[in-house]
């Protein structure tokens, strides 16, 4: 091996130990979707305060390069900005445009991402009307959405992530027909990723319009695609600790059809006294395929 190879290949495999990039992973990439659980002093033991630390920390565990989350406020969102060092986010509070509210935020790796394109559009009738609600809604929701550019290859990927109403049938089905017929309008050809808690489970119309074939934008549920790759429960909203509720399977991460996926776990994160939300978190791996 001739000098310059002796000191350049050490060099450019410390960098990639640094940057965590190797040839394989440019494409590839670990989504993670979380409802953090709003912060509300009824819940006693199980408030924010006493979650927060333990969410940041899971978080930075997993170092997902994605992560949708639904529910938190302001104080929450830039609590996890604060205690997981790397990531920015989008996002507005629903109630406002601003910071009052419920966010349906996505936040993403800086030293990975440059964000091209963002904005936020309500689930309603006027869908760029700040606080508005739609149909039969309890509340009003949002669709936060991101156009994220990958530094290493050049490549974009349109991300969006929503949280459906709790109550409203109708505002289920219709808000999510309009975050399809959003997307279609809005993600340029590029490859997508839809994250969010539907509040319905895979049997209900709101997931049969998402998966439709019909689709502008056609997605998969990475959970049927992981195939013998997916593991963990078979729900992933459980109430806290001692609640009546029943499990369910409500929270999804979609993909169009350029990723393949690699895995997908849903993380039982009930251990302990303190369980980190009522919702268990999903962390997929994909990888672009062209």
């Amino acid at each position: 091996m001739n000098k310059f190879k002796r000191n350049f290949l050490p060099a450019i495999l410390l960098l990639f130990a640094i940057t965590g990039v190797d040839a394989q992973s440019v494409d590839r990439f670990k989504v993670m979707n979380w409802n953090l659980r709003l912060d509300v002093a009824v819940d006693g033991p199980n408030q924010w305060k006493y979650r927060k630390d333990g969410v940041c920390r899971l978080i930075k565990e997993e170092s997902p390069d994605i992560l949708g989350v639904q529910e938190p406020f302001h104080n929450q969102v830039t609590d996890v900005k604060k205690g997981v060092k790397g990531y920015n986010y989008v996002g507005v509070a629903r109630d406002d445009g601003k910071k009052s509210g419920e966010y349906s935020a996505v936040f993403y790796k800086k030293s990975r991402f440059k964000v091209v394109g963002s904005g936020t559009f309500w689930l309603s009738e006027t869908p760029d009307k700040p606080g508005s609600r739609g149909w039969d809604a309890d509340h009003n929701r949002v669709a936060t959405w991101v156009i994220l550019k990958e530094k290493q290859s050049g490549k974009e990927i349109f991300v969006i992530n929503t949280h459906l109403d709790n109550a409203g049938v109708k505002a289920r089905t219709e808000g999510a027909a309009l975050i399809m017929q959003k997307t279609g309008e809005l993600y340029g050809g590029r490859p997508v990723i839809l994250t969010g808690d539907f509040n319905s489970p895979d049997t209900d119309q709101p997931y049969r319009i998402i998966t439709w074939p019909e689709n502008e934008v056609v997605l998969t549920d990475t959970r049927v695609k992981a195939g013998d790759a997916a593991s963990g429960p078979s729900f992933t909203y459980t109430g806290f600790k001692g609640s009546n509720d029943e499990p369910e399977y409500i929270d999804f991460i979609f993909t169009s059809h350029e990723f393949r996926v690699i895995s997908h776990l849903i993380f039982d994160c009930r251990k302990g006294d303190l369980w980190l939300s009522d919702h268990l978190p999903l962390i997929t791996v994909v990888e672009l395929t062209k």
